[in-house]
């Protein structure tokens, strides 16, 4: 180096490429009345909707926002996965009530003409009960269209309702393909204290597991300890 030369060094210039991957989808609140009367500010609804999807799809960023207002006002969401925002498309979410998700182009304001004709499969009944000596509670929800439960017949078995994994069980399953749904098990021992069953989700999907349980007290139906 000359020392004699006083000209300022030239700066460091990093440069730094991030590959983000956006997939985003939307529901218009204002064509939802009952998730409005049930979440009646933007704050209760980013929040409601944020604590669902956490638990329910782990390539959901967390991270929810409105965009417009009135008739155009949109709850827009974000994943990192095709997958899995497409995978909640179109479905009824029980704590959402009656808000839906469809895809999503920021230049592109999907309008209620759009929403009115896409056609939706509605619960005809739902009861909740618990079997004599049981541990927990079982519900059973009927559909007007066989076409809801078409997922749980095979490639599902349980779906994650916040921290807790259900268990799906089509009742038109034989006796034979319900006990096959309890043959092979495994074990975990040594879980830190109040793991919950969304805790292991990512193992689930490691190994291949189709749901995961973790027993609960029947006192305060908490994890044990």
């Amino acid at each position: 180096m000359d020392t004699n030369d006083t000209s300022p060094l030239p700066p460091d210039t990093p440069t730094i490429s991030i590959l983000r991957h956006d997939y985003q989808a939307a529901a218009a609140p204002n064509t939802s009345p009952e998730f409005v009367k049930k979440y009646p500010t933007n704050r209760a609804m980013i929040d409601a909707v944020n604590n669902l999807l956490l638990e329910t799809y782990h390539s959901y960023t967390g991270r929810a926002r409105m965009s417009g207002s009135g008739d155009l006002k949109r709850l827009v969401i974000h994943f990192n996965s095709t997958t899995k925002r497409n995978a909640c498309l179109f479905l009824q979410h029980d704590d959402l009530t009656d808000l839906k998700f469809f895809l999503y182009d920021p230049q592109q304001l999907r309008t209620d003409e759009d929403l009115q004709a896409i056609q939706y499969s509605n619960i005809q009944s739902c009861r909740l009960y618990t079997r004599a000596n049981a541990k927990v509670q079982q519900a059973r929800i009927i559909y007007d269209d066989a076409s809801s439960i078409q997922r749980f017949m095979d490639k599902q078995w349980a779906i994650y309702c916040y921290s807790t994994c259900l268990r799906i069980m089509p009742c038109s399953l034989s006796l034979d393909q319900k006990k096959s749904r309890r043959e092979f098990v495994a074990v975990l021992s040594q879980l830190p204290p109040n793991t919950k069953d969304v805790h292991l989700a990512p193992l689930v999907r490691a190994v291949g597991a189709m749901a995961v349980n973790i027993p609960l007290s029947l006192n305060s139906y908490k994890p044990k300890q």
